[in-house]
């Protein structure tokens, strides 16, 4: 879940009372199972942390309550093989420390964070196995 945070970073926390009746009404029809959920906004996106169905995940909504997307915590298996391959052929010899499936209205692509000896790296890798850093960091 951290990956795209980052992306939408310097979030202000937000009770259900501050995020437009659009979003929590979508936001209500679409994860009827949601448990534990906690809001916050940032610029023009509203994000629900939350539980569904034993899966901790993270819905990202427009201010006029338009689902963006969604992310959640996967394995490494759960990547498709071509994915992983293109991603280790570009980052050979780096370490995985987290990746998640982000499920978009446009893409599906998955974010891989990875490091080695001398960098840190958000790798998106798209459904068409293409990648690209996301975000990459000098240790």
């Amino acid at each position: 879940m951290l990956l795209f945070a980052i992306a939408v970073a310097s979030s202000a926390f937000a009770g259900p009372g501050n995020v437009n009746i659009r979003v929590l009404n979508n936001f209500n029809s679409a994860f009827k199972n949601a448990s534990g959920t906690t809001w916050s906004a940032t610029g023009n996106l509203a994000k629900a942390t939350f539980i569904n169905d034993n899966v901790k995940m993270e819905a990202f909504y427009s201010l006029e309550g338009e689902l963006i997307g969604t992310t959640k915590g996967i394995s490494m298996d759960e990547i498709p093989v071509k994915a992983k391959r293109s991603f280790a052929k570009k980052f050979n010899g780096y370490t995985v420390k987290e990746a998640i499936l982000f499920e978009g209205a446009d893409e599906t692509a998955y974010f891989i964070s990875a490091d080695n000896e001398t960098e840190s790296v958000i790798v998106k890798v798209s459904e068409n196995e293409q990648v690209s850093t996301f975000k990459s960091t000098k240790k």
